[in-house]
């Protein structure tokens, strides 16, 4: 089972935003909105588990 701690929230989050970079340059705007969604997902679960 994966360890699932502060650092592996940051990882996730850090490659979510070089897709979301990635995408914005190719002007796919559906990706860019859903993975801004699921970026907002997991900063909430990042803030709530660590306050």
């Amino acid at each position: 089972m994966k360890k699932i701690d502060k650092s592996y929230f940051q990882k996730k989050i850090n490659k979510l935003n070089k897709k979301i970079h990635r995408a914005e340059t190719q002007q796919e705007e559906n990706k860019v909105w859903w993975r801004k969604l699921k970026l907002y997902k997991l900063k909430k679960r990042l803030n709530n588990s660590y306050s």
